[in-house]
């Protein structure tokens, strides 16, 4: 054993258990080796995305059998939770790059007396004419705003082109079988900012779903979409959370909008004149992207998508949001309960990133709930309100405050942050409310390290042995000293495989040669009666391609 880990054992050894988890000694010091055969720090782990498909509506909007939902998947959450970082880096840029977007205001005319009027009227008029406007630089706050109103226009242009996208990109067909899911492909992605507006405004069910339906296209199918989540996933570059779509994707759209794919260089030199259609349905797409700002925020704060426990948290946030669905107060019927408050939410992070993730296939959700969900009882006439948003701290891009102190809800008091996180995937009961920091504070200002243990004494995490924590320990503070790294623009840290990496490599190479060869283009895989799998090729592929041209 290393000098490093006799330490890091002595550290996490007996009264560790005792201790208040946010308040751990955590290990700070990692190689930064670039040796050959070492290996690359990649976090979030990509084996994590890989089940980010479109499923088609039959599968999809059933139970599977080990009581899990097909879609969403949480390689669907993990791709939502990077784009929602996406989404905030591109609100940082507006702050920075539209710094010298200034405000023209015309100067108010003078105020002339009844007898002035007559004898000087034109010459103040003519000074007028002549006297240069003030302007002034934009707020930061309407940055943002400005941004999004732009987005909006752009998003509407776009949007209104649809059928003549789907027309041409007969590669948006997914061939799986005799059935074919609709889909966009990364050369037909729009940039980012029209892509937040597309994401507020599919939320909005009741608005999107009637707008899909002026679409009187028969080949555009556009209520029919489910957000691209496989072309984002490889729009995105995960260690930096940006956003580039494709060169024929930037093509596509300046054809279609005449407008650069980049918002922030169309503010540059925008053209001379450009027609603003309009959608067919009367929605306020301003205010549908505003409320959207909470989540963004939360989620860039808890920073799950980095955290080590980023799997764990999407399993039980998955399974949560499944059994608060099949409840007799399902979420949707809590969240009309609950208003139209912007400023925090009646679910758990978790769960309504879950949800969210639902939504975004509006045709699959509305299946769900008819076909799953249950009818409300007369009696039932008011869903509790349920609230577990976060209080709101301060804007923090270090790792360690966004994603390690205790984030408590408002009634619940519960802490998602990476710590309880983590602690989670060892003891899933873990609880850590705002009791439970206030015990603890004070019992560590006992007289004695052995009063403060009695004083919180027995602590859940007592049934943990040392190793465990030990792994906790090490897990957090290796994906800590990432993100410090990361934010410095340093070499990334790096560390030997753990134990639970190279178990779950041993199960991914195990079910890689029970599968053998995995279906390819217009393949797909079928078990035939003695148990054995078979890759069959469709025999739609020229009927669905006639179809769509």
């Amino acid at each position: 054993m290393s000098i490093l880990n006799r330490f890091r054992g002595r550290s996490a050894g007996g009264d560790q258990a005792q201790v208040d988890p946010h308040q751990w000694r955590l290990p700070s010091s990692y190689s930064t080796s670039s040796k050959p055969g070492t290996r690359e720090t990649v976090i979030p782990n990509p084996r994590i995305f890989r089940n980010a498909f479109v499923p088609n509506e039959t599968t999809a909007a059933r139970i599977g059998a080990d009581s899990s939902l097909v879609y969403p998947d949480v390689s669907h959450a993990a791709v939502h939770l990077a784009l929602l970082e996406s989404f905030q880096r591109l609100r940082l840029s507006a702050a920075s790059r539209l710094d010298d977007v200034e405000v023209v205001e015309d100067q108010p005319p003078p105020a002339f007396s009844e007898d002035e009027k007559r004898d000087v009227l034109s010459e103040q008029q003519q000074q007028r004419q002549h006297r240069p406007p003030t302007s002034t630089k934009l707020p930061e706050p309407e940055r943002w705003d400005l941004l999004i109103r732009l987005a909006i226009t752009r998003f509407t242009a776009w949007w209104m082109n649809m059928d003549r996208i789907l027309y041409h990109a007969t590669a948006f067909t997914h061939h799986a079988g005799t059935h074919a899911v609709v889909q966009l492909t990364k050369d037909y992605l729009p940039p980012l900012d029209v892509l937040l507006v597309w994401y507020a405004f599919m939320l909005d069910e009741e608005s999107y779903t009637t707008a899909c339906s002026y679409q009187e296209t028969p080949s555009a199918r556009i209520g029919d979409l489910c957000f691209p989540w496989p072309a984002i996933r490889d729009a995105l570059d995960l260690d930096s959370m940006a956003y580039r779509i494709t060169k024929p994707a930037e093509n596509l759209f300046a054809t279609l909008t005449s407008q650069s794919a980049d918002i922030l260089t169309y503010l540059e030199g925008p053209p001379a004149y450009v027609e603003c259609p309009e959608l067919p349905v009367d929605v306020d797409l301003f205010a549908q992207v505003k409320r959207c700002e909470r989540f963004m925020d939360e989620a860039h704060r808890l920073l799950w998508i980095r955290s080590p426990s980023l799997q764990g948290s999407l399993e039980r946030a998955s399974l949560q949001y499944l059994e608060r669905q099949l409840s007799p107060t399902p979420i949707s019927r809590v969240a009309a309960a609950a208003g139209q408050d912007d400023t925090s939410s009646p679910l758990p992070f978790g769960v309504e990133l879950i949800w969210k993730t639902h939504r975004l296939y509006p045709r699959l959700y509305r299946l769900f709930r008819q076909e799953i969900v249950p009818a409300p009882t007369p009696t039932d006439t008011k869903s509790p309100r349920i609230s577990t948003a976060p209080e709101s701290l301060d804007d923090s891009d270090v790792p360690e405050r966004g994603s390690r102190q205790p984030s408590f809800s408002k009634e619940y008091d519960e802490c998602y942050c990476w710590t309880c996180e983590r602690i989670r995937d060892d003891i899933p009961t873990f609880s850590y409310t705002a009791a439970t920091r206030s015990s603890s504070s004070s019992s560590l200002s006992s007289s004695s390290p052995r009063a403060a243990a009695d004083a919180i004494s027995p602590s859940p995490l007592s049934t943990l042995s040392q190793a465990q924590i030990r792994s906790i320990q090490d897990d957090l503070g290796f994906h800590l000293a990432v993100e410090k790294a990361r934010a410095r623009h340093s070499p990334l840290p790096t560390r030997p495989p753990t134990a639970a990496e190279k178990a779950a490599e041993r199960l991914e190479a195990k079910k890689q040669a029970e599968v053998g060869r995995l279906p390819g283009l217009n393949e797909y895989l079928v078990t035939m009666p003695n148990g054995k799998k078979k890759i069959k090729r469709s025999k739609h592929t020229n009927m669905v391609y006639t179809a769509m041209v």
